[in-house]
């Protein structure tokens, strides 16, 4: 629930500079990101088996992109909203705390993951993600 606390105040943040102020890829990303968070976070929430590989696979991802997208200059300006390069426009300590915030939960979301993945395949650690075995019940 954090990572997607942590991505819903970035996107707030998208929201407060305009819809403009970002490449339309940025956007686009964006939204295709937003549905692999939900999918993801429901994974776990509804303690379903392959919810670690999403973690992970959701949490590092998203945390690389955001790296990318806008903590490094710009390499390619249709595919980064670079809050470092010109025009890095409405960027304000909201952009730099709201991405931040989002590249630490995708981070620990990733690293929780891992956890759940290494518990799983050792029977006497505890679960987390609330990952139960197929064809195990509550």
């Amino acid at each position: 629930m954090l990572f997607a606390i942590g991505f819903g105040i970035h996107g707030l943040d998208h929201l407060r500079r305009g819809m403009d102020a970002s490449p339309m890829a940025i956007m686009i990303g964006g939204n295709v990101q937003a549905v692999f968070v939900a999918i993801a976070v429901l994974m776990a929430v509804t303690h379903r088996y392959r919810a670690p590989e999403a973690a992970i696979g959701i949490g590092f991802g998203s945390a690389v992109v955001f790296v990318y997208a806008h903590l490094l200059p710009t390499f390619w300006a249709d595919y980064q909203d670079s809050y470092i390069s010109l025009p890095h426009t409405g960027v304000t300590w909201f952009s730099w705390t709201s991405a931040v915030t989002e590249i630490c939960t995708g981070l620990i979301y990733g690293f929780v993951g891992v956890r759940a993945l290494r518990a799983r395949k050792s029977p006497s650690a505890p679960v987390s993600l609330g990952v139960r075995a197929p064809g195990t019940t509550r």
